[in-house]
């Protein structure tokens, strides 16, 4: 009897040997807030990560896909997704494990009727439970498929991100444009004013002729202080893309964004880029795993019909006489046909096709509207450059006029003003054709730079792997 008990101390402690304790882990909620405030594009680590994916920064600027760069390392957001992923991954191991063995046992005292025989009756058996029907493999193929569609949500974050950031960055190179361009309009409607007022004096305009001309000149100043504020918006805007408090991006230049792909849609044309994106966008990747999943979840279900053999052999120690014991059980016996469960993953297979087929056609349109967002930036662009040459060619013949003493010096003036509007609405039509290649890239889920593209892998924050997207 003492043996016995000597086992089962000796099992209850080898068994507790092997647990993890449990480690408490507080959120320190201060710290992190610190951190963000004190973060700044110069920093050496940064730069350094910046240089290995994106080149190094050059003392004229960063270029949109530097600050995508410097994002994928900052933001809250891919951290968050990595973790998720991570924390999916480690699920495959709880999938791939089987029940775990047991152990019972059993011990009585006969008060009566033992005959001079030890009133002890002690039972040890062993507890085995074997899934039938497949259940372990449909279990670790719906881990893995959930594994799968969390890497596709942690690329699709990542592509968000350097998308959000080019688009920032893009806005605030329109941003300088715009400003510039209005400090010039000032400067030109200014000199219009001076010349109004110098010709009312000298009695050749009405007074209305210089009120117009300083509503004019009040209007173009109202318009560059418009330009001043989207400026100051889209430079914390790409801050916050970025992952940097607003003040980090006060020193930092921000090289001018070129998008080629609506050339590209020329080249290739509107079905094979729409083609092409269907297998590159990770959308695409995350609704096909998402799929697997419900796949996955069908086959447990079914398997589910099938019910475990449990096994339990065994020793008895009935009063000095020793007797091997096999028991067998089948448990949830009466509940193998599993229908409501199965009809639910079914329909839920179902679902999960029928967003497969919705992001298809969701990528098929973006496409197809982004090809003619680049024809109707195009006509907008030629109207543009005509509107600029008319403008151009008006003030040759103002200021060739005004040489010759055919004109006064106003006119001159004038056409100037309209040759630098009409170079505004240029340079606004050149925004609108920057916009509208972006916007191709992000319907083909493609980057269409000057050089090949070479991303981190979001998987590792330190960069040890790579990924072309």
């Amino acid at each position: 009897m003492r043996a016995v008990g000597t086992t089962l101390a000796a099992l209850a402690a080898l068994g507790l040997a092997g647990c993890v304790r449990y480690q408490p882990r507080p959120i320190d909620l201060s710290a992190h807030p610190a951190e963000y405030r004190a973060r700044r594009l110069d920093d050496t680590a940064l730069v350094r990560w910046v240089a290995e994916w994106g080149g190094p920064p050059s003392p004229d600027g960063w270029t949109d896909r530097q600050l995508a760069v410097a994002a994928l390392r900052l933001r809250g957001e891919l951290a968050r997704a990595r973790a998720e992923w991570r924390a999916t991954k480690a699920g495959e191991g709880s999938a791939a494990a089987r029940p775990a063995p047991g152990l019972s046992t059993d011990v009585e005292r006969a008060v009566s009727g033992n005959d001079g025989q030890p009133p002890w009756v002690v039972s040890l058996a062993g507890l085995f439970s074997v899934e039938l029907g497949g259940k372990r493999a449909a279990r670790l193929q719906e881990a893995r498929a959930r594994t799968a569609a969390s890497e596709a949500a942690l690329a699709a974050q990542a592509w968000r991100i350097a998308l959000e950031t080019r688009r920032a960055a893009l806005d605030l190179t329109l941003a300088h444009a715009g400003r510039a361009a209005a400090a010039t309009e000032v400067a030109a409607a200014d000199s219009v004013l001076a010349l109004e007022r110098h010709r009312f004096a000298e009695s050749a305009v009405a007074a209305s002729e210089v009120a117009r001309a300083s509503a004019d000149l009040e209007d173009v100043k109202a318009a560059l202080a418009a330009t001043e504020r989207q400026t100051i918006e889209a430079r914390a805007s790409l801050a916050g893309a970025v992952g940097v408090p607003p003040r980090a991006m006060d020193s930092v230049a921000v090289l001018a964004v070129v998008s080629p792909a609506c050339d590209w849609i020329d080249t290739l044309g509107v079905d094979s880029i729409g083609g092409s994106a269907l297998t590159m966008r990770p959308e695409m990747a995350r609704a096909l795993a998402e799929y697997a999943v419900a796949e996955g979840s069908l086959r447990l279900q079914i398997a589910r019909q099938y019910p475990d053999l449990d096994l339990g052999p065994g020793f008895i120690w009935d009063q000095g006489v020793h007797r091997w014991t096999l028991a067998f059980a089948l448990p949830g016996l009466l509940g193998f046909r599993n229908r409501s469960p199965i009809v639910q993953a079914e329909a839920e297979r179902t679902a999960a096709g029928a967003r497969v087929l919705e992001i298809q056609e969701s990528v098929i349109r973006q496409v197809a509207g982004a090809a003619e967002m680049c024809r109707g930036a195009r006509i907008q662009r030629s109207a543009a450059d005509s509107q600029v040459a008319a403008a151009r060619g008006n003030l040759t013949r103002a200021q060739a006029a005004y040489e010759r003493g055919e004109t006064a010096r106003l006119d001159a003036a004038l056409a100037r003003l309209a040759l630098v509007r009409a170079e505004r609405v240029l340079r606004d039509a050149d925004g609108r054709l920057m916009l509208a290649g972006l916007a191709v890239e992000e319907a083909a889920g493609q980057w269409k730079g000057r050089d090949a593209p070479r991303w981190p892998d979001p998987r590792t924050p330190s960069g040890e792997e790579e990924t072309s997207r």
